[in-house]
């Protein structure tokens, strides 16, 4: 009998099975879903793990389904996908320069984050990618070493694509299906399901790419891929939820109510599609703005292939108007997917007419099944290469175990020679005079209270730099999960007032409103000057920063490839599209400190 391989799809309106036969053709033998409550998911992630389990478990009772193994798959605009260009080396080597790098490629601390890796192609002659100083959110492409070109690698190097995830979100996940009582085969990327199931090849038109967007109820997956080779991941936060949503607040219905009338959409009664579509005019909007704006970074990449087609999936992706606005955008061909053009669909429990409607709800889980097999290009989030944030943490716990113990080694070996010497001070002082005796005893303890100054005086400093030290890493992380989707953070400068509080000799004063424990300089490009707003708005609800503003914004003319510079503004565009650079300053709260100091007192005796 043929091995069968089962992918489980945990979205934000439902949990779907698919399991497949692999053959010439591929069949899926089994297919089913069962609905979940309102937020029991959120953009990708479990928030009530009883109510997912409980939908898994009624999912496998109906569908008699085996407790066997099972694929997962992740989206979540937490979820990071980046390509590296590294030295060619054996993948055991790759694996270890992944982890030695991580913590450069990736703004998330080591300790909080699961990793894996999968070597995608070869690149002759290709430069290996610098490590970042920053990352940009939700992308992955590397932005460029600023001062500078990176070393080429004359021997090639090897193109890796990295993924890496929170680790309260792959466990999250985990859980909630073990819970219901199934072995977690592998945490996949939902990205690469796509590809595997619906991805196609464009030699038929020319050298390029597809992109595949797929549009669930929380996340909408953006993938672009020339012959199955991934080439930019993102995911967005905004999805069919958010017309649900709009739907329900201005037609004054429940979730549920709402979302059955977006599924009806023309075949609603005439005044209900009318006020829906109405409704979700804007959401619809932002949501086809902000995949065109993907789009576009990808296509203003210096090594970016030629952009062929737009292939849309997801149950969100049924939405009323969402090909023609997308197609209006981006000017290219925009069409939903057909997965039955690649995968057979045997007797699975459907009515034959029913078929083709499970068309956008096919792909994930199908996708995740195949990642199975021993082809095609695979991530596992569980058991990954995550594992360099823990050697890396045990090599720092045996060095400072290491370290204390030099420290006593050196303390009982200076106990041993001073007490040589008082040996001999005792058998000198048996002949001298008590006068001399007593002024050598005073020295002594003249020099010990003299150290002891010292000591006191290098714990104040320390106290008073470390009292200011701003925990960058926090900080980043709160600049990813907030800048808005259609602008890119191009450079950062921060800079702390550690140096200006050694200097006085004291910390700022408190009780007199936010703390200023620095500044920052940002450098960002964005599709218009909306994006300047939504920068201010968005960014300034981040505690670590206050006073922020925009000194200057500049938009050229709209030329090919033309480029201006005003100031310390640009404006570059591409393929017409006019792209707005600006900077924007801000002042660093103390909500942007670390808490070194609070470690120190407590490690200091």
């Amino acid at each position: 009998m043929a091995r069968r391989l089962i992918g489980l799809d945990i979205g934000t309106n439902a949990v779907r099975v698919a399991e497949v036969e692999p053959g010439n053709p591929t069949w899926v033998t089994t297919f089913g879903q069962v609905a979940l409550p309102p937020e029991a998911m959120r953009e990708g992630e479990v928030v009530d793990p009883g109510a997912v389990t409980a939908a898994i478990q009624r999912l496998w009772k109906e569908l008699s389904l085996g407790r066997g193994e099972v694929r997962v798959g992740v989206a979540s605009p937490r979820v990071l996908v980046r390509t590296v260009d590294l030295p060619a080396m054996a993948e055991s080597d790759l694996a270890s320069a992944l982890r030695f790098q991580a913590q450069e490629l990736i703004p998330i601390p080591l300790e909080e984050a699961v990793l894996d890796f999968q070597v995608l192609e070869s690149v002759p002659g290709a430069a290996p990618t610098p490590a970042p100083e920053h990352t940009e959110p939700g992308g992955d492409e590397p932005p460029t070493e600023p001062g500078g070109t990176p070393p080429t690698e004359p021997e090639g190097a090897k193109r890796v694509l990295l993924a890496a995830a929170h680790r309260d979100t792959v466990d999250g996940l985990v859980g909630a299906v073990r819970a219901a009582g199934l072995r977690v085969g592998a945490v996949d990327l939902i990205p690469l399901a796509l590809i595997r199931s619906i991805g196609t090849g464009v030699s038929d038109e020319g050298v390029g790419a597809e992109a595949i967007v797929s549009v669930g109820g929380g996340v909408t997956v953006i993938v672009i891929h020339e012959a199955g080779i991934p080439r930019f991941v993102r995911s967005l936060g905004v999805a069919g939820r958010s017309l649900t949503d709009a739907i329900a607040r201005d037609l004054a219905l429940t979730v549920d109510q709402a979302e059955a009338l977006k599924r009806q959409g023309d075949r609603a009664p005439e005044d209900l599609a009318r006020a829906a579509a109405a409704a979700m005019a804007r959401p619809l909007g932002d949501l086809a703005e902000q995949v065109r704006g993907s789009l576009d970074y990808y296509r203003t990449q210096p090594d970016a292939t030629t952009l062929l087609r737009v292939t849309l999936t997801g149950g969100g992706a049924l939405s009323s108007g969402l090909p023609e606005r997308l197609h209006d955008l981006v000017g290219l061909p925009v069409d939903f997917a057909a997965p039955r053009d690649h995968i057979a669909v045997a007797d699975i429990g459907f009515p034959g007419d029913q078929i083709p409607s499970l068309d956008p709800f096919l792909p994930v889980p199908v996708g995740l099944a195949l990642g199975g097999l021993a082809t095609g290009k695979r991530i596992n989030l569980v058991g990954g290469d995550g594992r360099g944030a823990v050697d890396r943490a045990r090599v720092v716990k045996v060095a400072a175990v290491v370290g204390a113990v030099l420290v006593l080694g050196l303390g009982a070996l200076w106990w041993v020679r001073k007490s040589a010497v008082d040996t001999e001070k005792e058998r000198l002082a048996e002949v001298e005079q008590e006068n001399e005796r007593l002024q050598s005893k005073i020295a002594s303890l003249s020099d010990a209270q003299q150290a002891q100054s010292q000591v006191e005086a290098i714990r104040a400093q320390v106290q008073t730099i470390v009292a200011t030290d701003i925990s960058w890493s926090r900080m980043l992380q709160e600049i990813a999960r907030t800048i808005p989707a259609d602008s890119w953070l191009t450079a950062f400068t921060g800079s702390s007032n550690a140096g200006a509080a050694v200097a006085a000799g004291t910390t700022a004063p408190t009780g007199t409103g936010p703390v200023t424990s620095g500044s920052a300089t940002f450098t960002i490009v964005g599709l218009d000057f909306t994006s300047v707003s939504a920068w201010i708005q968005r960014i300034s609800t981040i505690p670590s920063f206050a006073d922020l503003w925009v000194p200057s914004a500049t938009k050229g003319a709209s030329t090919e490839a033309a480029s201006s510079t005003s100031g310390s503004s640009s404006t570059t565009t591409s393929g017409g599209r006019v792209l707005v650079n600006y900077t924007s300053n801000a002042t660093i709260t103390s909500e942007a400190q670390s808490d070194r100091a609070e470690q120190f007192e407590e490690e200091t005796p």
